[in-house]
């Protein structure tokens, strides 16, 4: 099976420089940021500047479109970085065309300018494609070295958002190549780090054989590819600019990419599915990914004592159930932070407790959620697999914030552990 990709003529690269400060001469400005990079990147943005792909312009903000301010919110842009660009007298706009795949030099080039004549001007440097603010010094350190390599986590950003069975994960970024965005649904929020990192490197593998297949088709309008994607563990290494060990080359996951484009108000989408033939949920496929690229996550069970330590600590807890619920509807947790709950599965005479991840609670006598770990005695009950649990089998719950664990509650866990 295949995808079928159109491939735009030009893609482009807009950087915005909010500045009260402008250069005299736009050109002259963007001459001498591009004189101090070093190696072959210096000519080559000296030579497009010199032509028709690229171009610098200073305008006063009155005369400029409108800047996306509560996008740039949205992307992390500090209070004061928002300040000085509603400040801002004056929009330095650098502009630069050039062909889908790679090397993407309107992106390296324009960036460099930009990065530049806002560390000349005191200005707020505006990647108008994320849209972010960008800080001049780590804009200059993510352009490719003398050997040509750039770490493509500083070109694609992986944002996420909630949703009732997990994330919605889709990347920032490969637009910039000439490609569709990838997405993945339900991602299980203790996931959610890997799977970022997994994305990354998903996007990487299809930078490169988009590029080849590009240069094959030679001028086509479209393209075809496999729909099937390995994806290794030196891909997002790699991605993260830094150098794998032989190992990681071995460590791979099979994803399938589907082209979702059925809503002519939205751009095109890849969303990454299971592969043919997998017989398991979703979420399985979530944490098989990151298992098979990272290392399987621990499952030991810990069987917890019941002591009056552990009696006490229950009760602590489900005293303050309510409160959690309530903060939960409030929309204090996520996409960060998440609301997690340890219960009690019973099978027969055999129990087990088990966390999972709150996604909706309507009703206050149960909720829904995604379990995070394997359950030893109900074989239904899977990592990444929606769970609906009952508030009467709650014993615990937790503030769960990812690569960090739980850093509110989780009292059952400080009595397993000795704190």
């Amino acid at each position: 099976m295949e995808i079928v990709l159109s491939v735009p003529e030009t893609v482009m690269a807009t950087y915005v420089v909010a500045t009260s400060s402008p250069p005299a001469d736009p050109a002259a400005a963007a001459r001498a940021a591009a004189g101090r990079l070093e190696g072959p990147l210096r000519a080559a943005v000296l030579a497009m500047l010199d032509g028709p792909l690229m171009s610098v312009s200073a305008v006063p903000v009155a005369e400029a479109p409108p800047l996306p301010i509560e996008h740039l919110r949205a992307f992390g842009a500090p209070p004061e970085a928002l300040r000085a660009i509603l400040g801002a007298s004056h929009v330095v706009v650098c502009q630069a065309v050039f062909g889908p795949g790679w090397p993407p030099a309107h992106e390296w080039h324009t960036r460099a300018v930009a990065a530049g004549i806002a560390a000349d001007t005191g200005g707020t440097l505006i990647d108008l494609f994320t849209p972010q603010v960008l800080d001049p010094a780590a804009a200059l350190a993510s352009l490719p070295g003398p050997d040509g390599r750039s770490a493509l986590s500083a070109w694609v950003a992986v944002p996420q958002s909630p949703g009732d069975r997990g994330l919605w994960m889709t990347t920032r970024g490969l637009g910039r190549f000439g490609l569709p965005e990838l997405q993945v649904h339900d991602v299980p929020p203790a996931l959610a780090r890997a799977w970022t990192s997994a994305l990354t490197g998903l996007a990487r593998a299809l930078v490169v054989r988009w590029a080849q297949a590009v240069e094959r088709a030679a001028g086509a309008a479209f393209v075809r590819m496999p729909h099937d994607l390995t994806v290794t563990e030196a891909d997002a290494v790699r991605a993260y600019g830094a150098i794998p060990g032989p190992e990681a080359q071995e460590r791979a996951a099979l994803v399938q990419l589907r082209l979702d484009a059925e809503d002519p108000e939205w751009d095109a989408l890849l969303t990454v599915v299971p592969p043919d033939g997998f017989a398991f949920s979703a979420g399985e496929f979530l944490a098989r990914v990151v298992a098979e690229l990272f290392g399987t996550q621990s499952t030991t069970v810990r069987y917890a004592p019941d002591d009056e330590r552990m009696q006490a600590a229950v009760a602590t807890a489900r005293d303050a159930l309510p409160q959690a619920r309530t903060r939960f509807l409030a929309g204090e947790f996520g996409p960060e932070r998440h609301l997690i709950v340890k219960h009690r599965l019973t099978r027969g005479e055999a129990t087990e407790l088990i966390w999972s991840t709150v996604t909706t609670w309507p009703d206050p006598r149960r909720l829904h959620g995604v379990s995070m770990s394997d359950a030893e005695i109900d074989p239904l009950v899977r990592t990444g697999r929606p769970t609906m649990v009952r508030e009467a089998e709650i014993v615990d719950w937790g503030v769960w914030v990812d690569g960090d664990g739980i850093v509110e509650g989780g009292w059952t866990n400080a009595v397993l552990t000795g704190e």
